[in-house]
């Protein structure tokens, strides 16, 4: 979608038209579900975090001041949204016996490792990882969702694939396979 079109779509959903609304909620609820995934690792819950994004977003469209700027505007209130989750969640873990043995529901290993390498990054470079290789977007687009350049992109990507690499490295997973 182009800025100009992007645009468009939030001023007429600004004028009343809830099909342009819906318009932009089908053109980025993906990209919304990895920016939850990217913080919170279950896929339910990111779905269900990036719906009340589109809902807090079309309650709140007064209040975005610059429509061009939607699409980040949109995934910060989706990261606001899940990092309310997460600190829900400790919260009721903590109050729970947390003594557990983990279950890997039978999940292959080295889906595993790779996770575990993808939870250690910082947020930022989760949130690239999980858009650029779970989505499949194109730098393009992830510049476009989160409102950050190409080459910012690029670095973080290059940084979190290196990380990613030594955390595999030190938690045995086969050097040919990295």
């Amino acid at each position: 979608m182009t800025e100009k079109l992007q645009t468009e779509l939030v001023e007429a959903a600004l004028a009343g038209d809830i099909d342009s609304f819906g318009q932009l909620a089908r053109r980025y609820y993906a990209s919304l579900v990895a920016v939850a995934y990217a913080i919170l690792a279950d896929h339910q819950l990111a779905e269900d975090t990036a719906q009340e994004a589109f809902a807090r977003a079309l309650t709140n469209l007064s209040k975005l001041r610059k429509p061009d700027k939607f699409a980040p505007w949109l995934a910060q209130i989706c990261r606001n949204i899940a990092k309310d989750m997460v600190a829900a969640k400790a919260r009721q873990v903590n109050t729970e016996d947390s003594c557990r043995a983990p279950d890997n529901g039978g999940r292959d290993d080295n889906v595993e490792a790779v996770r575990g390498a993808i939870e250690q990054l910082p947020f930022r470079a989760r949130e690239v990882i999980v858009l650029r290789y779970y989505n499949g977007l194109s730098y393009e687009e992830i510049s476009s969702v989160l409102g950050i350049s190409k080459p910012t992109i690029n670095g973080r990507l290059t940084r979190a694939k290196r990380k990613m690499a030594r955390y595999l490295k030190c938690n045995g997973f086969p050097e040919n396979r990295l």
